[in-house]
């Protein structure tokens, strides 16, 4: 128990000077500050800037509200609202181009009280401007049936309106947990590919320099190699932490997301995958490092590492495009891929409960596994000065 004891002092150690000295250097503050700052503004322009550009609005009519067509390409010109106007042939080919993106609205059926079929939300420029047309039908209709009173006329008028009808009223929240979804695969695969290169970099750095003897005369290369994932780990989860936060309290003042929920779960759940996924990857990283003894060879034995990566965040559009099929879920819930996979698909509200729970027990068994593994590469390899050291020399231990 005390050596045990011992040795968990001695890897906190290590970690809280890798952890100190890389929060202090100019690399972590000044890249900390431009990331908070564009992520803020990039929240800020998107809401304030891009949500609110006028885009084109493609609106069908069947042939019995043809009546409004041209009334409403006119208004929509008096409000800076780009309408263009598009016959039908049929209801039921109308909603067909609604649900497929070809219209965003469809009109249809009596002009003074028509269907106004949208995916989820109508355009509220487009939404008043009917109103008011509609409005002026049943006014037109009721001037010309003479013999009716005012009071009659002004009440029927009064009560004509748009029917919305809803054809995927859960469309807009889909669209913002997609958006979300990327962001966080985007946000994991730049802080594993950074701080996985960090670790490597770290090792071959002691290693050239020979300070990697004088720490091994003192503690283990386990726990060197613990101690220094770790407290990198550290550094990237505190900068990815602060990322968070301003993300959320940016997006709270902005409410360019309008489902709060959606925020708080993806920051969680990718806090909680940088962490595993981290480890996964940083266990090869400081092993591959540990091969070489020169900066500029860092490549040659961590570029398939950043392949893999960078393969696996490609892999995600396709798996976020096709969320049911069989391929994608198995691949983000291996340990290899769930870190970027299965985070962006818990955003996407893609992902169910047990699909994360065994990607989480796999990855985390997966990383015990690589901890025996890499310590016993680290362990042979990094006090070996010179050339590359080829892997199976470095399982076998010896020359």
């Amino acid at each position: 128990m005390p050596r045990s004891r011992e040795a968990l002092q001695t890897v906190f150690l290590i970690a809280r000077r890798e952890f100190v000295t890389r929060v202090r250097s100019r690399f972590f503050i000044v890249g900390t500050i431009v990331f908070v700052a564009a992520l803020a503004g990039y929240i800020v322009l998107q809401a304030y800037v891009l949500g609110r550009m006028t885009s084109t609005v493609k609106v069908g009519f069947d042939s019995s509200a043809q009546v409004l067509a041209q009334p409403l390409q006119t208004a929509g010109r008096a409000e800076k609202v780009n309408i263009k106007i598009q016959d039908v042939a049929n209801i039921a080919d109308g909603e067909a181009d609604v649900r497929a993106g070809r219209l965003d609205v469809l009109v249809s059926g009596d002009p003074a009280a028509p269907d106004v079929a949208v995916k989820d939300t109508l355009d509220p420029t487009v939404g008043a401007t009917l109103n008011a047309l509609v409005k002026q039908q049943a006014l037109n209709h009721a001037l010309a049936t003479a013999g009716v009173n005012p009071a009659a006329v002004d009440a029927q008028v009064a009560a004509a309106s748009i029917h919305e009808v809803f054809l995927d009223p859960n469309a807009a929240i889909k669209t913002e947990r997609r958006i979300v979804g990327i962001f966080v695969a985007v946000l994991l695969y730049v802080a594993l590919v950074i701080y996985g290169q960090l670790v490597a970099s770290g090792v071959v750095e002691e290693k050239s320099n020979r300070v990697i003897e004088i720490l091994l005369a003192t503690v283990r290369p386990r726990q060197l190699l613990i101690g220094k994932v770790l407290g990198i780990g550290g550094v990237g989860l505190l900068q990815l932490t602060l990322l968070a936060v301003v993300a959320l309290i940016t997006v709270s003042r902005t409410q360019v997301i309008s489902v709060p929920d959606v925020g708080v779960v993806s920051v969680v759940a990718g806090l909680f995958w940088f962490i595993v996924g981290f480890l996964f990857y940083a266990l090869i990283y400081a092993a591959a490092g540990s091969l070489v003894s020169r900066q500029e060879d860092i490549g040659s034995v961590t570029g398939p590492l950043s392949m893999l990566i960078v393969g696996t965040y490609l892999a995600f559009f396709w798996v976020v495009a096709n969320p049911d099929n069989p391929i994608g879920i198995g691949l983000s819930m291996l340990p290899p891929f769930a870190p970027i996979l299965m985070p962006a698909r818990i955003a996407t509200g893609d992902a169910q409960l047990w699909q994360v729970v065994v990607a989480a027990v796999l990855t985390i068994a997966a990383i015990a596994g690589l901890n025996a593994l890499a310590a016993r590469i680290y362990s042979n390899s990094v006090l070996r000065i010179g050339s590359r050291v080829p892997l199976a020399q470095a399982w076998r231990g010896r020359a």
